[in-house]
């Protein structure tokens, strides 16, 4: 009998240490935001505090707190303080990333705000924020250890402004929220701005996987004001006073539209439940971008809009690359280590190819795959890709992380999408 009891209690010991953590053990329904900086150079990376807000309404998922799916440049785990045990981990990308594989970060030093969230705890938690080292390496940045009751943690309500709800709102930890943020619409460009956001929804709805999970997906438009209509463009030697201060001309690349006032986003979208930020320009102008998990911006008037809208949110959602590259000349060459595994799902390096879409290879496909009539309609290894014409290998031929030509995604960055979703809703 005594043995008997002992073996029970050992077994509810084991899977207690074990078990996945309950969300209503640990968290409440609101939102713990960190706000912090990014600092450094091409060689060397460093994070800093800047401050803890609590906010009204948290977005995410409810299960497998202490899982998941291995994306992004960096990640941050939340630890119980008592069991320091994982109660919660999630991967993400950063503008400051980016940077650091340009000209400018090989002889200057830069800060960059950042911020992530997670569901507010109940407890005395350690916050650990982590830099990848390859696919499965981490480095320790930043080790802060938060309390729930500190009182200089910021209750401030968030500023109140028009948010219209597009789509069948369901439990938030059942839907994938979208926050989509006005950028450059004054005023009086409110309804222009509420008819672009309903433009958005229907236009991402219409491609898969989004299309079948439509009744999943809502937007929750918030119509930020602008003091001035439209955009900054350096370029041109133009600039507006807009609600998050967005431009062209980042890191002097003409098309691509980034804001360096992640606070002013987050504030604003604090206003909704999220998993996702979408900051919507007003402007006719060519352009976008899209890092993961933290935020699109793509503008509502191009005649491309609707490409480029969904070709940016498989980046900021789906932790997708980009297929593309230049045959005359690679650029961004610093992005990405050759001898190391990329973590993005829909390119690869072939240096463990194991993890990534090699069980979905047709019988018999070589690799690398001849860009030939034969192969092009069908999943391969086709190389080019992550803007490097040799040594990075793509799923497809052509897809809409390629090209604005190609209708849709490909299965393996479709796949990726859907494994998303049910991430974060199931």
């Amino acid at each position: 009998m005594l043995k008997y009891t002992l073996t029970l209690l050992s077994i509810l010991v084991y899977s207690n240490l074990f078990a996945s953590p309950s969300f209503s053990d640990f968290f409440t329904d609101k939102a713990c935001r960190v706000d912090f900086h990014f600092c450094g150079n091409a060689h060397q990376t460093t994070a800093y505090l800047d401050n803890i807000r609590q906010e009204p309404f948290w977005g995410g998922r409810h299960n497998h707190l202490d899982t998941d799916l291995n994306l992004g440049d960096f990640r941050f785990r939340v630890l119980d303080s008592l069991s320091q045990k994982v109660i919660y981990i999630n991967g993400f990308d950063a503008l400051f990333r980016e940077w650091q594989s340009t000209p400018e970060a090989q002889k200057t030093n830069k800060s960059f705000e950042q911020a992530i969230q997670f569901p507010y705890p109940k407890k005395a938690v350690v916050l650990l924020i982590e830099k990848r080292l390859d696919f499965n390496r981490w480095e320790e940045l930043l080790r802060l250890n938060l309390s729930p009751d500190d009182k200089l943690i910021e209750k401030r309500a968030p500023r109140q402004v028009p948010v219209k709800t597009i789509g069948q709102a369901d439990r938030p930890e059942k839907d994938i929220d979208i926050a989509v943020i006005a950028e450059g619409y004054t005023g009086t460009e409110q309804d222009k701005f509420f008819k672009d956001a309903q433009r958005l929804y229907e236009n991402l709805c219409t491609h898969e996987p989004f299309a079948s999970n439509k009744n999943k997906i809502v937007l929750h438009a918030i119509a930020a004001p602008s003091e001035n209509s439209g955009v900054s463009v350096p370029q041109d030697s133009v600039w507006k006073n807009t609600a998050v201060g967005s431009n062209f001309y980042t890191f002097y690349e003409p098309r691509y539209l980034t804001t360096l006032n992640v606070k002013k986003v987050y504030n604003f979208a604090a206003l909704v439940p999220y998993d996702a930020v979408y900051i919507l320009v007003n402007t006719d102008r060519y352009g976008g971008g899209g890092i993961y998990n933290f935020y699109t911006l793509v503008t509502a008037d191009n005649k491309y809009t609707t490409q480029v809208s969904v070709h940016e949110f498989g980046h900021s959602f789906g932790g997708l690359a980009d297929e593309y590259f230049y045959d005359k000349q690679d650029v961004l060459t610093d992005m990405y280590d050759l001898k190391n595994e990329p973590w993005e799902p829909n390119i690869t390096s072939l240096v463990d190819f194991d993890k990534k879409w090699k069980n979905d290879l047709p019988k018999g496909t070589p690799v690398p795959t001849p860009p030939t009539d034969q192969y092009k309609g069908k999943v391969g290894v086709f190389e080019g890709g992550g803007y490097l014409t040799k040594g990075m290998y793509r799923p497809s031929f052509d897809c809409r992380m390629r090209t604005n030509s190609y209708p849709e995604f490909c299965p393996v960055c479709r796949k990726a999408i859907e494994r998303m979703i049910r991430f974060l809703t199931e």
